[in-house]
């Protein structure tokens, strides 16, 4: 948490510092928005088959947007989204594919380079985006209870623990003005990162303890939409 924050901090220094160099048409934006996490998982785990994937959730972000040409502008976000992950235990005689959900709380901080027109077309502003994220993924505390209770991939009293990854992202939007000032944001992008693994080892150690065998990486697309203050014109 407290290097999630100060990426954060970073993100609004740099906006700060750049907002009193800039005294021109710099925006605000405010979106909420559905969170589809994809990475879908099938293994093995002591000899029994097991599944993964993540449910979809909700997205909130915030964030701002300076410009530093004409049709190129910087703009840094802070992000808070739900994706529960589930993992279904093909092996469990007493319940078979019983299925176990997870909590799963993440967070982001975003830097990215956004192109846009140089002039609105009928009030319509499209543009495309381009940056790199800084991601946490947290079990939330009653994730983290059922997996010391009931275990995760059939192991009792795992400790599930919160990642920290850094990926990046790209993706696109429209931005239609409502008044001088105001304006409604469409967005989309495919955020993509290494799969989390929640601080478990994705191979079997010696003494029998939980592991995670999953490799290669995830995208989670956030389709939002909000509302921009425009500041400085």
């Amino acid at each position: 948490m407290r290097k999630l924050v100060q990426g954060f901090m970073v993100v609004v220094l740099l906006g700060s510092t750049a907002v009193v160099l800039h005294a021109q048409d710099y925006r605000v934006f405010v979106e909420g928005g559905v969170s589809t996490l994809f990475d879908k998982r099938y293994y093995t785990v002591y000899g029994a088959s097991f599944g993964s994937t993540y449910r979809t959730g909700n997205s909130f972000t915030v964030g701002g947007e300076i410009p530093l040409r004409k049709a190129l502008s910087v703009e840094g976000s802070y992000s808070r989204f739900r994706n529960n992950l589930a993992v279904t235990n093909f092996y469990n005689s007493t319940t078979p594919n019983d299925v176990i959900g997870y909590g799963v709380q993440g967070q982001r901080v975003s830097v990215d380079a956004l192109a846009h027109s140089a002039k609105p077309v009928k009030g319509v502003r499209p543009y495309l985006v381009v940056g790199l994220d800084y991601n946490r993924f947290s079990p939330t505390s009653a994730g983290a209870a059922l997996a010391r209770s009931r275990g995760f991939n059939g192991v009792p009293g795992t400790v599930l623990q919160p990642d920290n990854i850094f990926g990046w992202n790209f993706g696109g939007g429209l931005e239609y003005s409502l008044t001088h000032f105001l304006a409604i944001r469409i967005d989309a992008r495919d955020h993509r990162f290494a799969s989390p693994t929640f601080g478990l080892p994705t191979s079997a150690s010696s003494a029998v303890t939980a592991y995670f065998p999953i490799g290669a990486g995830a995208n989670n697309i956030v389709y939002s939409a909000g509302f921009v203050i425009h500041f400085g014109r």
